[in-house]
């Protein structure tokens, strides 16, 4: 297995105390070392990189996946849940865990190493539809820091997610993406003029929505010019929906992309609205920021089963 790590690292580093950007090492070491890496010398992991910058344009590959669980799941329901059984190389849990709040991550071996970025972004998001996990996980050069010590695993050598389950959380990521930019096109409906104050909270909706679907960023791209909004205003939401966009990239599909495919300013709406609840632009509301609606994690956690 090829990784890196930061040695410098131990535990969970307080904010502004390392470089979490630098002074990567990269390693090969077969899982049972590195999990005691993780898991005893409690240090901090990530992707095979170019060099010791701990950045999207360094990724070289990604063999272990992690999912951060921070809550809707307990260890009971993780060791009876048949996906990880099936597939899950182990857990440990982080030291924030305590016996009344549950937390962990869910390790995950790939038989082959990704070297697609946009490839593992589609598994990480499969596996984030099949448990609850942490959003941010979804980056291929997401760091995980280790529990020194960790009281409280499990650790399974001979586990992995083979070639033909990688495919499929690929295909059904893909479906899923599919189907919700096809649903935002074929709703068109009217909605009443937004007041100032409505259209900043559209904007702040869609920066909380994380999507990592070109289509469906393209799409809101269409929308919101057909409603008016400018590049400056797309360039903001996109820095929370699309994280490996920049705003150059903004720019260049807001000012190629022409207008159209069935897709409006009701079409936005509407997306916002499956998001985060029908009356989410008239309250005070807290935004979700899943990825996905609740019916359709539901639903790709059966497909995959059913596949099993």
């Amino acid at each position: 297995m090829k990784l890196s790590i930061h040695e410098t690292i131990r535990g969970k580093a307080e904010p502004g105390s390392v470089d979490l950007g630098h002074h990567w090492m990269n390693i090969e070491a077969t899982w049972a070392e590195v999990f005691e890496l993780i898991t005893v010398d409690g240090v901090a992991s990530s992707a095979e990189l170019k060099t010791d910058w701990r950045t999207n344009s360094q990724f070289v590959s990604r063999e272990l996946i992690m999912i951060d669980i921070d809550e809707d799941m307990d260890l009971t329901e993780l060791l009876q849940h048949p996906f990880y059984n099936a597939y899950g190389a182990g857990f440990y849990v982080t030291p924030s865990f305590t016996p009344e709040h549950h937390k962990f991550r869910i390790c995950f071996r790939l038989a082959k190493p990704e070297t697609d970025g946009n490839r593992l972004r589609l598994i990480v998001r499969a596996l984030l539809g099949i448990f609850p996990g942490d959003i941010a996980c979804k980056d291929p050069v997401r760091l995980f820091y280790g529990t020194p010590n960790c009281a409280i695993k499990e650790f399974k050598d001979e586990v992995y997610l083979d070639a033909d389950v990688v495919e499929t959380l690929v295909n059904i990521t893909r479906a899923f993406d599919k189907e919700t930019a096809d649903r935002m096109a074929s709703v068109s409906a009217e909605h009443t003029p937004l007041s100032d104050k409505q259209k900043q909270k559209v904007l702040d909706l869609l920066k909380s929505t994380f999507v990592g679907s070109y289509p469906i960023w393209r799409n809101i791209a269409w929308g919101l010019k057909a409603g008016g909004f400018g590049l400056a205003d797309f360039q903001y939401v996109t820095t929370g929906m699309m994280n490996s966009k920049t705003a150059e990239d903004a720019k260049t599909v807001w000012t190629n992309g022409t207008v159209g495919g069935g897709v409006t300013m009701g079409s936005v709406i509407h997306f916002i609205k499956e998001k985060h609840g029908q009356e989410c632009l008239f309250e005070k509301r807290k935004a979700k920021t899943e990825y996905g609606f609740e019916t359709d994690y539901r639903k790709l956690s059966r497909s995959i089963r059913s596949q099993e």
